[in-house]
């Protein structure tokens, strides 16, 4: 079953900023393709929605569960799907197995692939993150991650970190290879390239730790918010 949601009036021009996009208080239509067409109107937007496949373009929804989710110009409490993907859409959290986001962004996001593209995200878990012109503020990957003219607080990741012009408060990989990047502590196995650390390696070391232990912290509070949920 394919699930369309869309604002049913023609609006004016958009920006790509989450908090305008949440703001939203629009009319939408929601269509159902094999069941006829429906012409069903909700001022503001839906509650909860599952399908198999969902759209969501210029509307609203609570809790959204799909094997594939697109959402442009829109906004959600939370998404849960295989293949999600955001286009200048917000959400609070995001779950999925393969995510992309283009000048969107979310406040909590788990994948395994994650891609972020002129977007931002206060916490990322992945196995995979790719990072384009992007701002996060604590990523978590079990493998690697690319950075490319983006900016993150904090970086923990199990396998190799690429930087490229970007920056980021903290750093812990186990291999680094960067290219006119700055961070103010940096602690990886092996550093290639050109990086500007504000601490040497003794202090990064115990730096590292404390951050370790708070990246803890946080990753067992979102755990914990998820069981509640």
């Amino acid at each position: 079953m394919f699930h369309k949601i869309t604002r049913h009036e023609s609006c004016g021009k958009m920006s790509g900023n989450t908090d305008e996009v949440k703001a939203m208080n629009n009319e939408i239509e929601e269509v159902r393709e094999g069941e006829g067409a429906s012409d069903d109107r909700i001022a503001g937007g839906v509650g909860d929605v599952t399908a198999q496949t969902l759209s969501i373009h210029m509307g609203r929804a609570r809790d959204v569960r799909s094997e594939s989710v697109e959402i442009t110009q829109g906004a959600a409490r939370s998404v849960e799907g295989t293949n999600v993907t955001l286009r200048q859409a917000g959400a609070q959290s995001v779950q999925a197995d393969n995510l992309v986001i283009r000048q969107g962004g979310a406040l909590r996001a788990q994948a395994d692939h994650m891609e972020l593209s002129q977007g931002g995200i206060a916490l990322a878990q992945a196995q995979a993150t790719n990072l384009t012109a992007s701002r996060v503020g604590v990523a978590l990957s079990g493998g690697d991650v690319n950075i490319d003219q983006s900016a993150a607080r904090v970086v923990l990741a199990r396998g190799d970190v690429t930087m490229d012009q970007s920056g980021a408060g903290a750093l812990v990989a186990r291999n680094v290879k960067a290219k006119n990047c700055g961070t103010l502590l940096l602690l990886a196995s092996r550093v290639e390239g050109e990086v500007n650390a504000a601490f040497g390696p003794r202090e990064s070391a115990i730096f590292g730790a404390m951050v370790g232990a708070v990246a803890g912290l946080v990753l067992l509070l979102a755990r914990l918010i998820a069981r509640r949920r």
